[in-house]
């Protein structure tokens, strides 16, 4: 990633972030939006999904789900990594922000308040909210996979940052390794997508970093940028 902004470079395939023991478990059903029946060694377990995406090309009976040892109040095990075809994603949510970090320079703050919402850094005149995704089509990664007020909402607030002066950003962290480009999902969410487009028109800055896994690891892989069929559709 080119260092530009309030970012860092950072090198193709430097480790992010890892996990010291994953096991592999095969999905039986989703049972609410973070709860899931597994089977791990011929026994039925609960596990935590954190991600509260639909998720719709993963959740399937008989797909392999990666997960580690985490104890709560319902569960003892925390989904973690998700099979997608010749791919891993990385599913857990919690960590996003951390991640991100990694990318942000010295000297940022976390979690600042604006109005009656949360912008999750700010390094001096720049707020930069960050967002995720592991569904990706024909190489193209699209954001989000299921309605997403909360996600407009925060565009909203960064096109009011860029009105009264400051520098805004959106990261997005794409978590599958197929993908060579980004749109916003029209099919999915048409609000979302189209402030996605008055977002880029008010100066938004996007940035979208694409990561790998080998079950332990996670890798930064590259940096993409917006498709040339959604830049030529609503852009130019």
């Amino acid at each position: 990633m080119d260092g530009t902004g309030p970012f860092i470079g950072i090198h193709e395939n430097t480790v992010i972030m890892s996990f010291e023991k994953i096991y592999k478990a095969i999905f039986v059903k989703r049972i609410n939006r973070f709860l899931m029946e597994l089977n791990m060694n011929n026994t039925n377990i609960l596990a935590h999904l954190h991600d509260p995406g639909r998720l719709e090309e993963l959740l399937y009976p008989g797909n392999e789900i990666f997960i580690r040892e985490a104890h709560g109040k319902k569960t003892d095990y925390s989904v973690t990594f998700i099979k997608n075809g010749d791919v891993y994603t990385f599913n857990d949510s919690r960590f996003h922000n951390k991640i991100a970090s990694n990318f942000i320079r010295p000297g940022y703050i976390s979690e600042v308040v604006v109005g009656n919402r949360r912008i999750d850094f700010k390094y001096n005149n720049a707020y930069i909210e960050v967002k995720s995704c592991t569904l990706v089509n024909y190489g193209v990664a699209m954001f989000p996979d299921a309605v997403s007020e909360r996600a407009s909402h925060h565009l909203d607030l960064l096109i009011n940052l860029i009105n009264k002066g400051y520098d805004a950003y959106v990261l997005f962290l794409i978590f599958n390794s197929n993908a060579k480009s980004f749109a916003p999902n029209f099919d999915r969410d048409i609000k979302f997508s189209n402030k996605f487009i008055d977002a880029l028109k008010s100066g938004v800055k996007m940035r979208f970093l694409v990561f790998d896994t080998d079950l332990k690891n996670i890798y930064y892989k590259k940096e993409i940028y917006l498709d040339n069929s959604f830049i030529n559709t609503f852009i130019k």
